[in-house]
């Protein structure tokens, strides 16, 4: 997976949706490693906020931030936007407490960042939870769990009448396509809840098409009238339920869809993807809070760390990798390359009983030794090295000097080490200077910077 920035600023004007109140927006590039920053350029001092979880202040129909100077609603599908789209890092300026919503969903953020243009800024890293998490609303009946897992998942389960809302269930693995799989869904309101926001004052700024009514149980005489003058279409009296005729659904499962889009709206204050299964029931902007809180908790003391797929099919199997590399068993430490890209590669190797190595180190307590660790990451960061060159069979790669070496956890039987090697610096001459590290699952063991030299095999 990739990060992406911004490669220029864009900006988009609508209405909020609850308070009517017309609204700019201009998001520019961020500062790297800045997160998401929000300033509302209509206040005095144009006070600015860094995001995450803590300035969540209210739950009631959007997300609502506040850090005690400002205030903003609605954000949640601008930040799922950018998060979807791998970008981490961006100013968004105001010039109202409310962003709009648009046709209540990403899709025209997506298509102005897609328009703006992305840039590369390297492998994409998140974080690593310590343990399960669970968080619960006795109040509404929701929960919400993060278990760890090699690669951001997210699962949503809605307690909706499918008959109403259509499949209630939705998955999403990050790093899919989230332009064509969750950007699409619009916001929805069933009819029971519409009625009561329609009596506070609330919607505003709803017009046609920006979001589904669906209808979810049959409506009085007084109820239809109210919900017919507040559309300006008429509401047959037996009318089935579902999306109404005047927002019909437009993609498989958008309401599903939609609430995955809010989730990943609300983790966005995070900061980065977490290497975890997240699974929801009952999802909304209360209990997705809560569980991005309860998160930033837990991963306060925590590095990011490169994600990887350990599903994901060899790029290299061993066989193609001795047609790069000299060595051969049992010196040949990789069995796979997994991605390979100008900048960084990864690959892995199974460590099993049968290792040579383990007759000696040691008899009774087997632990894979560091420096055949560094060898393994050496051998992973000589397929990225030789890439550069058009015939890698006739070169070799000499490593030059080891820094900033550190083993972190011992490696034994059982384990697969997963090696990601990316470039410190473009190479120059021949020297090829690399930062490596070495994961079991999600837990780094071993790192450092390997310096080697291209030369050609006499």
């Amino acid at each position: 997976m990739i990060q992406y920035s911004l490669r220029q600023e864009f900006s988009i004007k609508g209405r909020g949706i609850h308070s009517g109140i017309t609204c700019e927006v201009l998001v520019k590039p961020g500062l790297s490693n800045k997160g998401y920053t929000l300033v509302r350029q209509d206040l005095r001092d144009q006070p600015s906020m860094t995001l995450n979880p803590a300035l969540v202040s209210e739950t009631d129909r959007c997300t609502t931030l506040s850090d005690g100077s400002a205030t903003v609603h609605t954000a949640e599908h601008l930040l799922s936007a950018l998060f979807g789209l791998g970008i981490l890092d961006a100013e968004i300026h105001c010039s109202a407490a409310e962003l709009p919503i648009l046709d209540g969903s990403a899709k025209p953020w997506v298509e102005a960042i897609l328009q703006a243009g992305l840039e590369e800024v390297g492998p994409m890293k998140g974080f690593a939870l310590q343990s399960t998490i669970r968080v619960e609303d006795p109040k509404t009946g929701a929960w919400a769990e993060a278990i760890p897992a090699a690669m951001p998942q997210y699962q949503v389960h809605l307690s909706h009448d499918p008959e109403a809302v259509g499949p209630n269930s939705f998955r999403f693995t990050y790093g899919e396509s989230y332009s064509q799989k969750i950007a699409p869904a619009r916001t929805f309101t069933l009819a029971s809840h519409l009625l009561p926001l329609i009596n506070r004052g609330l919607l505003q700024g709803a017009e046609e098409g920006s979001g589904v009514v669906v209808l979810d149980r049959q409506l009085s005489s007084d109820e239809r009238q109210a919900l017919e003058a507040f559309t300006k279409h008429p509401i047959a009296p037996n009318e089935t339920l579902g999306a109404l005729p005047l927002t019909p659904f437009k993609m498989p499962s958008e309401p599903a869809a939609h609430k995955m889009l809010d989730l990943l709206g609300d983790l966005a204050l995070i900061g980065r993807p977490v290497a975890a299964e997240i699974r929801i029931f009952k999802p909304g902007h209360r209990i997705n809070t809560l569980l991005a809180q309860v998160i930033m908790d837990q991963i306060k003391s925590v590095n990011p760390v490169p994600f990887f797929d350990p599903n994901a099919d060899a790029l290299m199997d061993a066989i193609k990798i001795m047609s790069i590399l000299p060595h051969r068993p049992p010196f040949l430490l990789v069995d796979r390359i997994l991605h390979l890209s100008q900048t960084d590669v990864w690959g892995s190797k199974a460590v099993t009983m049968n290792e040579p190595f383990f007759a000696g180190h040691f008899p009774g307590a087997p632990i894979m030794p560091g420096v055949l660790q560094l060898e393994a990451m050496a051998q992973v960061g000589g397929i990225l090295a030789l890439s550069t060159v058009e015939d890698p069979e006739n070169y070799l790669t000499y490593f030059l000097k080891m820094d900033e070496v550190k083993f972190k956890s011992k490696v034994g039987p059982g384990d697969t080490l997963y090696f990601h090697l990316s470039l410190e610096q473009p190479i120059r001459r021949g020297i090829v200077v690399m930062r490596g590290q070495a994961f079991v699952g999600q837990k780094l063991v071993t790192e450092g910077v390997l310096t080697a030299m291209i030369t050609k095999d006499k």
